[in-house]
Formats: C-alpha cells, sequence, structure tokens
C-alpha cells in the first residue's frame, strides 16, 4: 500500500468509506488520513455517523444507496 500511496504522489484522489462508524474508528481515521491533501477528498456515507472533516462529504444513509448515489452524478 505504501508503494501505492507513493505511486500515486500528488494526483487527485477520492476516498469512499462505507459504514465505518465511531465504535471503533480504525477504519475512520485511516480515511481521514489519507485524504488530508488538496487534491484528495474524502466521501463517508454512514448511515448513523456521516460526519467529516470541513471539506469533505458526509452522506447520510446506507451503502449500496449512497454508491448508486454517486453513480448517477458520474453518468
Amino acid at each position: 500500500m505504501h508503494t501505492w500511496f507513493q505511486a500515486v504522489g500528488s494526483t487527485p484522489l477520492i476516498v469512499v468509506e462505507c459504514g465505518a462508524g465511531n465504535a471503533i474508528p480504525t477504519v475512520r481515521r485511516f480515511c481521514e488520513e489519507v485524504a488530508d491533501h488538496p487534491r484528495r477528498k474524502l466521501i463517508r456515507i454512514n448511515l448513523r455517523e456521516p460526519e467529516v472533516p470541513h471539506g469533505h462529504i458526509g452522506l447520510a444513509t446506507g451503502a449500496l444507496c449512497g454508491l448508486r448515489a454517486i453513480d448517477e452524478h458520474l453518468i
């Protein structure tokens, strides 16, 4: 994974996180750290805990519904 991050460098990147809650926040923290770059964005899909750092996107919905909504916007 570290090799991949080095290869990505400053390329724009979107991190899509599905269903990671606050009870065990390891995944949430990791995704926030990865997205903490001017050319990166975090999209957090979580029905009960969609809060994100300033400038990122939180969707208060289930994973499938959120992914479908993203897909519809990309078409």
